[in-house]
């Protein structure tokens, strides 16, 4: 799953898990799709990471993609 993070969205996992997980376990997974900046993530790792924010500002845009590949 591709996501794209907001700022409160790194706000969060800032106060969460810290800049040593995010360095090691997002950043890596990096990827520059037409000049934006996509995070390749497991599906379980994103709800693990981000919580249902009924009502709130989202903390990762809300489209998301998924490689063809991976959905087999």
């Amino acid at each position: 799953m591709y996501i794209q993070i907001k700022e409160n969205g790194w706000d969060y996992l800032m106060k969460t898990v810290g800049e040593k997980y995010i360095k090691h376990c997002i950043e890596n997974k990096k990827i520059d799709i037409e000049n934006e900046s996509w995070y390749k993530l497991q599906c379980h790792q994103v709800f693990d990471l981000f919580p249902m924010n009924f009502g709130s500002k989202p903390m990762i845009n809300i489209n998301v993609m998924f490689d063809e590949k991976d959905l087999y």
